[in-house]
């Protein structure tokens, strides 16, 4: 099953991918004018239409540029197509398979789209996982500091008193600091628990915004820090998380009304499995 899951995708495409290439083949409808005959077969407005319905929207444009170019594009592969079919390459063993394995997977392809369909997230069902799952959507304590790091404990006592004589912190970062951070003035940006070391983390989570801490030492040297900002946390708003939630919803859903397609047909088939021989192919 997570096979399939997996291909899904791979599957439309080759089935977007074959309905392109046969689009020239002429199928009734309303926009029946011919724009073009290829020994009496008729491109028609609607084949045209219908192909570009298919391109992405850049390519699109393009078309819409040079019609002319695009229609022969078409004219051209329907000689080529017709030359193949004349030459009997449609008849080649390599080719019929290639062809009977391309009409398995769209029809695969088109079977699980029709039930994938079947599979819709309701309004309530989105409110319903978000209001059991609140705790979950609560952003951590995010803090901001600034660092300098030297080698030495006479270094950092020097630094800790021109900060405390009013010495910029940026400044002093650049001139003192032995950490890339120096580069950015000692901004290390924003963090949460867990990702610094424990030693200037713990000390870090204690600070005030705009406060310095004392000379922290660590394996690495001897550090001052301040802390530039902090953010509480906070509970993230449905809106905010609301097509995230809707996925995986669906997602499930998909995977459980695929899962069940599966066992329903291979409860009804006779399947057997040879084990020795699967071992044995397996060993080689």
């Amino acid at each position: 099953m997570i096979y399939y899951i997996l291909n899904m995708k791979k599957l439309c495409l080759i089935t977007m991918l074959i309905a392109s290439i046969f689009a020239f083949s002429g199928c009734g409808n309303a926009k029946s004018k011919p724009l073009a005959t290829v020994d009496g077969r008729a491109i028609t407005v609607g084949d045209f239409e219908k192909r570009v319905s298919k391109m992405p929207a850049y390519y699109k444009t393009l078309v819409g540029e040079r019609k002319k170019d695009f229609l022969d594009d078409m004219i051209n592969e329907q000689l080529i197509y017709k030359e193949a079919l004349r030459r009997g390459i449609n008849k080649e063993p390599e080719v019929k398979e290639l062809l009977d394995e391309a009409k398995r997977k769209i029809l695969i392809a088109r079977l699980m789209e029709t039930e994938v369909k079947k599979s819709a997230v309701s309004e309530e069902k989105i409110k319903e996982f978000y209001a059991i799952h609140k705790d979950d959507f609560v952003t951590p304590l995010k803090l901001r500091a600034s660092h300098i790091m030297v080698d030495t404990e006479a270094e950092a006592n020097e630094v800790l008193q021109k900060l405390k004589d009013g010495g910029d912190f940026a400044e002093l970062a650049k001139q003192y600091s032995k950490d890339p951070s120096k580069a950015r003035g000692g901004d290390l940006g924003y963090f949460i628990k867990g990702q610094l070391m424990p030693e200037i983390e713990e000390v870090c989570f204690k600070l005030q915004v705009g406060q310095l801490s004392g000379i922290i030492k660590t394996k690495f040297g001897y550090h001052i820090i301040k802390l530039t900002d902090r953010i509480e946390p906070r509970t993230v708003e449905l809106s905010e998380v609301r097509d995230a939630i809707e996925k995986e919803l669906k997602d499930k859903a998909q995977q459980r009304t695929l899962d069940d397609l599966v066992k329903s047909l291979r409860s009804k088939a006779h399947v057997k499995i040879n084990e020795k021989l699967l071992e044995a192919g397996q060993g080689k």
